[in-house]
This record gives C-alpha cells, structure tokens and sequence, in this order.
C-alpha cells in the first residue's frame, strides 16, 4: 500500500483504496464504452475548435486585440491539455503492464506530474476567463485605464502572472493526490487525508467560488451598462461580438452557465471529500462511479465551450476563417 506520512498516520488507506476498488469494478462495460466514446468526442471537437482558432487570430492582424491575445492563450492551454484525455480514456492509467507501474516510486512520479499538468492548464483556464471578464468590464465602464499601457506589453505581463498563479494553485494539490495500490490494478487519485481536505477547501475557494464571484459581478454591470446606458462606439465589446442588447444578453448568460456546467460537479467534488469521513465514503461508493464520470466529462467539456462561446460563435471570428480557408484553398491551387 501506500506509505503513510508523519502528519497522514491517522487515515486509513487500506479502506480508501477499497473504496477506490469496489468504485472501479463497478463500472458497466456499456457506461464504459459510452464514456470513452464521450470524451474521445470532446478530444477530436476540442482539439479542431481551439487549433482554428489559434490559426485565425494567428494570421488576421484585424484578430490582434487585447481580447483576443487572451483567447489564443485559452486556446492554446485548452489544445495542449486535449491530450491528457487520452490517458483519462485508460490508454495508460489503467493498463496494468504499463512499465512504470511495476515500480511504485516511478509509477507514482509519473501520476503526480500528470495531475499537475492537466490541473496547472485547467486552473490557468479558469483564471483566462476571469481576466477576460475583468478585461471587457474595465474596457466598457474604464476605457481611459487601458491606454495607459500599450496593448501586447500589458497583456503579456498579465498571461505570465496568470501562469505564475496556475501553477502556485497546483502545487499544493501534488499532496492530494498519489498512487495507490489496490488488488485489481494501480489507481491515481486523491488521498483524503486531513491536509488534503485543508487543501482542497482552499482550492474550492479559489478556484470556483472566487471567479465565480467575479464573472457573476463583472457580467451584471456589463449587462447593465449595454441595457441600461447603451451606446453605439464600437470599442464597447464584449469580447468579439458588437453590442446587439440581445446578443450580448445570451452570451454573458451563456458564458455563466458554462462555467457552472463545467466546474459545479468538480467542486461538489471537492466539498464531499472535504465534508465526509473515510465511512461516509465508503456509503457513496456505489454511487461514485457515476459521478465521477460527470465530473470529468464536464471539465473536459469546457475545452469545447471555449472556443465555441468566445470565439466561434462571433460573426466576425468566422467571417475570418472562412477567409482564410479561402486563401489556403487558393494557394493550394496556384
């Protein structure tokens, strides 16, 4: 089993890694097909949204916003953490014989850096969208405080600290979660010692409950500021769409609820962890199964809504792909 720490003595890991197993074994090879099928989806659509869109604000020059600066980066993040799908879909988690879990320091190395990655690039997904928000409201309501700086130069000073703060909010989870031994197979998962459920609390709060505060303020005073003191300049935006009262309505509702659809069950995750005893656990272990899966489907979903919310659904956005499409398909035949 796993080594117990100095501060860990008093968990029980031999009951947390037959809850582990008893959730496992209970999976359906139907729920087990449909689930692979799902997030082999989601990879294939995420990676095709988030690569077009890095292409078209790559090569119009038009597409060279503050706005759309942090988008490529959201792209970018989004195309890059695609493929940790593939080890969620049991390419290597689950495969027995897999070289590194015959050692277990080497097998819970690996576990431990493929859990800092995909969280690290979800976190800074997260922190995007909230400096988006943040972005569009000061360009509405303080337009003047933007053009103190030049665009390219602020912007990539705020995308190096929104790496930085991904990766401090990481970096304290690498404790949650380790290797664990069970009769069936190795399994990567969280360890609900005490210091976990501190860690998870904090990372609840802030990463859920914090920039859901934020997009929930920042979108209510845009939308008030469109429908209450609207006006025609054009530099008012929000994101890559004009202000149509309508328009601009749906999409701050849509971006809110995407972000719950996303986030709420991983953070209703971390509240259980965080609220039950290993004996409460072991009562939802039949149950976990599933929620587990609707966990990850949703995270993973997020790396479709982006693009599609921010970037695609702008009139402008795919007036430029197919612009670009064009050119390509001209120069192929020249």
């Amino acid at each position: 089993m796993v080594n117990i720490s100095a501060h860990n003595e008093e968990f029980d890991y031999e009951l947390w890694a037959q809850i582990l197993q008893k959730t496992m074994t209970q999976e359906s090879d139907v729920m087990h097909a449909i689930y692979v099928a799902t997030m082999l989806i989601i990879f294939v659509i995420g990676v095709t949204g988030n690569l077009l869109t890095c292409i078209v604000i790559y090569l119009d020059k038009n597409m060279h916003t503050a706005t759309n600066y942090y988008l490529f980066n959201l792209a970018i993040s989004d195309f890059i953490v695609s493929f940790g799908i593939l080890l969620e879909v049991d390419i290597i988690w689950y495969m027995r014989n897999f070289y590194f879990f015959q050692d277990y320091d080497l097998g819970n190395a690996v576990c431990k850096i493929h859990f800092f990655l995909v969280v690290t690039l979800w976190n800074n997904g997260i922190l995007i969208m909230t400096t988006l928000a943040i972005e569009r409201y000061i360009a509405i309501w303080h337009p003047l405080l933007l053009k103190s700086t030049p665009v390219l130069r602020r912007v990539m000073k705020t995308i190096i600290l929104i790496w930085t703060i991904a990766i401090l909010e990481t970096l304290p989870e690498l404790w949650n979660v380790s290797l664990i031994n069970t009769d069936q197979s190795p399994i990567c998962f969280v360890v609900p010692t005490r210091l976990a459920k501190v860690i998870n609390a904090v990372s609840g709060l802030v990463t859920f409950v914090i920039p859901l505060g934020i997009m929930t303020f920042v979108y209510s005073m845009i939308a008030f500021k469109v429908n209450v003191r609207h006006t025609s300049d054009s530099r008012d935006r929000i994101f890559n769409h004009r202000n149509n009262r309508s328009k601009v309505n749906k999409l701050i509702v849509a971006l809110t609820l995407s972000f719950l659809v996303c986030w709420l069950p991983f953070f209703a995750l971390r509240v259980l962890l965080v609220m039950s005893s290993s004996e409460m656990l072991t009562k939802f272990a039949e149950r976990w199964e599933l929620w587990l899966s609707i966990a990850s489907i949703n995270n993973w979903f997020s790396i479709i809504l982006n693009p599609l919310l921010f970037s695609l659904m702008s009139t402008k956005f795919r007036r430029a792909l197919k612009l670009h499409l064009l050119n390509v398909d001209l120069v192929k035949l020249l």
